[in-house]
């Protein structure tokens, strides 16, 4: 009998998280420092509530323009633009996270190595935060979860 794999078997258990009320600046800190693109947001006992990540945050810092275009790549240079001005400065430090955060695509630590792969294809996220019993216990990426994947396949294919 083959052992079933699971997202516990390759997550990461020390997760960096944020919680609702803390700043837009505050988290792209926090993210920036633990070189991270996808921070949980949770309450106090470690309730995932949401999830925010890097594009939920530099979406801010994006000239308005830029989500109207269907084609930008004529725009060769943003010029003062791509200075941070003190006006959307001020905004990241006003708003929360639970103003961006968006709502939350997990999976329980028993989850399977393939469905957790199709949940993360489906809904285009690169990291997946994995709960039990509704709190936060590890975070996935593609790369931790693939790897075992293919690992796990290539070791049976070789029996």
């Amino acid at each position: 009998m083959t052992k079933k794999y699971c997202i516990s078997d390759c997550m990461k258990k020390r997760v960096i998280f944020g919680q609702p009320e803390m700043t837009v600046k505050s988290a792209a800190r926090l993210m920036a420092e633990n070189n991270i693109g996808t921070l949980p947001v949770v309450l106090k006992g470690s309730e995932l509530v949401g999830v925010t990540t890097m594009d939920n945050i530099i979406q801010i810092f994006l000239p308005d323009f830029v989500s109207l275009l269907s084609n930008i790549s004529f725009v060769k240079e943003f010029g003062d633009l791509g200075t941070i001005s003190p006006e959307t400065m001020q905004k990241a430090e006003s708003l929360s996270v639970a103003d961006i955060m968006e709502e939350p695509i997990s999976v329980d630590n028993d989850c399977e190595l393939i469905r957790a792969l199709s949940f993360m294809h489906k809904y285009k996220i690169q990291d997946i935060p994995v709960v039990e019993k509704g709190k936060l216990v590890g975070i996935a990426s593609r790369v931790d979860i693939g790897r075992a994947f293919l690992s796990n396949w290539l070791n049976s294919a070789n029996r």
